[in-house]
């Protein structure tokens, strides 16, 4: 294989990043619109008891998951890291994982209660002749709710605060993450996210170092329409502000003028239906559509997305899942590169379209522990021509094994 990227002017280099990352980006945003389905529903609803109880669990997980493309939702600064200016830029490795989740219920009177949760993970990458080692890390999340149930038929109201600290060995990615949520049953919440950086002084590379700050309403129903037919609806919208930290070359890359931040504005909406055709079988068909406007135009884009998928109750709390899916991504007014890699204006828009497949099996070993094999295929095939694009192209794998346990 030849060696490309040490002939590219450092700018057009830079620019590959930021395409790189922008495309992680909508990959990133889009999944948020994803929901886990299946074993819940066998479960018939009860009436809820308006009063709390006292609960404590704990939970813990082992994992060891194998990623071909480890940069995906981090940040590569091409100024200082070591696994920068590389011929191949997709990275390969191995990320073990352990985490215990700790949460109890308190009540507090009749009608209100009390949930307390400390969950700590430590994440270990293996690959790349020891260069992931940057991004070990060490996460730690503490969540304080308080609920309240007037009665057994009415929707419980919750306000809850929650802080999670990311740690990595470089401490570029040392951040404080604060969220403050109100929820009204499963129906409506409204959640803020306060993202702040150790270092926010240093003028970054990429908006995934720098802190933002985040509106977020989201609205839910579903509706039975036939015996075993149920449809599911969401809608959330999004603000998301952020600081401006920002070195030259990204700010003249992307157009954003001196003393300007990028604000963007997101509409996720998706539609599910849900079938029990018998008893162990579920089937789920889904669209989901993402819009994201912002006032710097580099960073338009849409998303639509089909997938269709189905769950299988094995025994008790053993279950297997497949879903199927196409995605098409739009980059707004952004058209494809020549050959040599320069825009233009005129030629034809970018887009690209990702294929996915996730398969899962969760056998339950005991009445406290689970094994759980997931695996998720994606392709991404762009419509940018030019050679110097051509990783775009790429077939992602994720493979992972997890060991869960509760008491």
């Amino acid at each position: 294989m030849q060696q490309r990227h040490p002939q590219f002017p450092f700018k057009l280099t830079y620019y590959i990043c930021v395409i790189a990352l922008l495309l992680t980006e909508a990959t990133l945003s889009f999944a948020q619109l994803q929901r886990e389905y299946g074993q819940e529903l066998f479960q018939q609803d009860t009436e809820a008891s308006a009063a709390f109880e006292s609960d404590l669990t704990v939970d813990y997980q082992v994992s060891n998951i194998y990623n071909n493309h480890v940069e995906f939702g981090l940040s590569i600064d091409p100024n200082t890291s070591s696994l920068a200016r590389r011929e191949d830029p997709q990275l390969k490795g191995v990320i073990n994982t352990a985490g215990v989740n700790l949460q109890g219920t308190l009540p507090l009177g009749k009608r209100f209660g009390l949930t307390l949760q400390y969950y700590p993970q430590l994440e270990n990458y293996i690959g790349e002749g020891g260069k992931l080692n940057d991004f070990d890390a060490f996460t730690d999340i503490f969540l304080t709710e308080l609920s309240f149930r007037p009665t057994e038929r009415f929707p419980t109201l919750s306000l809850s605060h929650q802080l999670r600290r990311l740690d990595r060995s470089d401490d570029a990615f040392d951040n404080l993450q604060r969220q403050i949520g109100f929820r009204f049953g499963k129906l409506l919440e409204y959640n803020l996210y306060i993202n702040r950086f150790d270092d926010d002084q240093t003028r970054r590379a990429d908006f995934l170092l720098v802190g933002s700050t985040m509106h977020q309403v989201r609205a839910r129903m579903q509706v039975g329409i036939l015996k075993g037919l149920l449809a599911k609806l969401e809608y959330s919208v999004e603000q998301e502000n952020y600081k401006d930290n920002l070195n030259n070359l990204l700010l003249g890359i992307t157009g954003i003028g001196q003393g300007e931040s990028r604000t963007d504005l997101r509409n996720l909406m998706s539609g599910k239906l849900i079938q029990i055709p018998v008893d162990r079988i579920l089937l789920q068909q889904e669209l989901n559509l993402l819009l994201s406007n912002s006032n710097v135009d580099f960073y338009d884009f849409s998303t639509i997305e089909a997938a269709v998928g189905a769950f299988y109750k094995i025994s008790g709390e053993s279950w297997a899942r497949l879903r199927l899916s196409r995605l098409g991504i739009n980059f707004g007014d952004r058209r494809v590169r020549g050959a040599e890699g320069t825009g233009s204006t005129v030629g034809e828009k970018r887009q690209d379209n990702q294929y996915g497949l996730n398969f899962q099996i969760n056998w339950q070993v005991s009445s406290s522990l689970a094994l759980l094999v997931d695996y998720q295929l994606t392709r991404n095939d762009t419509n940018e021509g030019s050679e110097i694009f051509d990783f775009l192209n790429y077939t992602h794998n994720v493979a992972s094994l997890a060991l869960q346990g509760t008491y």
